[in-house]
């Protein structure tokens, strides 16, 4: 039974692996982390995997909190049938890393992985195994966020994504998701010009995935947890 732990910029997302299969998963805010001892309590855990772009402080909360070992695992220059083509891996966000290794481990096809979290990341995978390199910008409520903090008179309740938007919550909260998807589907169309292949196939996983998937042109897949599958990927070859 392993523990495997995804410390994001607002949230601690979990689960439990065994024998093929999740026994548990949980999410807590990074100001809540006193609730993860509960749910750990008692389990015969064999060890503890985990991804923190996280401040220090909640990375050892979570130590606190598990009272043993984890394996933090941080961004390489190959693995799991990836070659990095970033120039100083090291630089790279383990959590981008792990999301890339999870989406070669489901898919040997050319990719595009979006993570939709606090920040927007997407990544270009192709189906030799090149991580090409990717993009990151604020994410849905950060966007939202900056429009009413920055711009005088449309601090707006949060409308909702129209086709055509006639009011101007709907203006601001259609506008911050197209401008998502369209980074997304433009890293689409580069990587194709690159390969020489059809559209790639997109991932898409986070908070904000079903709000962007529906979006995406076909095909396109929303995986729930991919860092925490990347980390499954790390220790299976670890083990």
């Amino acid at each position: 039974m392993m523990l495997l732990i995804d410390a994001g910029n607002s949230r601690v997302k979990w689960g439990i692996w065994q024998d093929g299969q999740w026994l548990a998963q949980g999410a807590a805010g990074n100001g809540q982390l006193s609730e993860l001892a509960a749910a750990w309590r008692g389990l015969p855990l064999a060890g503890a995997w985990g991804a923190c772009v996280a401040s220090d402080d909640v990375r050892g909360a979570i130590e606190a909190q598990f009272g043993g070992p984890i394996n933090w695992v941080s961004t390489q220059a190959e693995g799991g049938g990836v070659r990095n083509h970033y120039h100083a891996p090291a630089q790279m966000g383990s959590d981008r890393w792990l999301s890339v290794l999870a989406a070669r481990r489901l898919c040997g096809d050319d990719l595009v992985v979006a993570c939709a979290g606090t920040a927007l990341t997407i990544e270009s995978l192709t189906r030799e195994g090149d991580y090409l390199g990717g993009l990151i910008m604020p994410g849905y409520a950060l966007m939202l966020a900056a429009m009413a903090r920055n711009t005088a008179r449309l601090d707006q309740p949060v409308g909702a994504w129209t086709d055509f938007p006639r009011c101007t919550e709907d203006a601001i909260a259609s506008g911050v998701l197209e401008a998502m998807v369209g980074a997304i589907e433009r890293a689409r169309h580069k990587l194709a010009a690159h390969t020489g292949r059809p559209l790639p196939t997109v991932f898409v996983t986070g908070g904000d995935a079903t709000r962007i998937g529906p979006q995406l042109a076909s095909p396109a897949r929303i995986v729930d947890n991919l860092v925490l599958l990347g980390l499954l990927e790390v220790a299976d070859k670890s083990s």
